[in-house]
């Protein structure tokens, strides 16, 4: 819950897959299906104190903003991100408040917005209006990769059992 509020958070948990977020930073020491080989080299790396990030994002002003704006808008006063230059850049965010605020589903107290419980089931949808069209990509580009590496983990599987492709329901002929 502190990490919505902009506290630094060390990812440790189950260690390869773990996502840290400081101040400036998101990364991850590692990748979120890891194979047994890159956690023995996480082994390795964290008893060396060797650990560095593989995936990452650096946070400049706009996208501290937009994240605080994401994770945070449950209860957010908006003066907490000046220090961010939020008035300059209020033209990126605030058509997407005016409008979650005429369909009922934010509300403004001064300069708080808190969200109202009509939204919370759409809160994934309302963050996805915040990201910043370099984020959009590097996301897109993240999973292509996972997938991709999922496709060919599945195609090396097929062929240590001797066929040419792993089908997930049986064909007609």
């Amino acid at each position: 819950m502190l990490t919505f509020h902009g506290v630094p958070l060390l990812g440790l948990g189950v260690g390869v897959g773990a996502r840290s977020y400081t101040g400036v930073l998101d990364y991850m020491v590692g990748s979120v299906k890891p194979s047994m080989s890159e956690v023995a080299d996480y082994i390795t790396q964290v008893n060396a104190h060797a650990l560095k990030p593989v995936t990452g994002f650096v946070l400049d002003d706009e996208e501290i903003i937009r994240k605080r704006l994401v994770l945070d808008t449950f209860d957010l006063g908006l003066a907490e991100l000046d220090r961010f230059g939020y008035q300059d850049k209020a033209d990126l965010f605030e058509p997407i408040l005016d409008a979650v605020e005429e369909t009922g589903l934010l509300c403004r107290l001064g300069r708080r917005v808190q969200l109202t419980p009509k939204v919370f089931k759409y809160r994934d949808i309302l963050s996805w209006m915040f990201f910043s069209d370099t984020v959009v990509q590097l996301d897109r580009d993240y999973y292509e990769r996972l997938h991709e590496q999922n496709g060919l983990a599945r195609k090396h599987m097929g062929t240590l059992i001797g066929i040419s492709g792993i089908r997930t329901a049986p064909t007609a002929s």
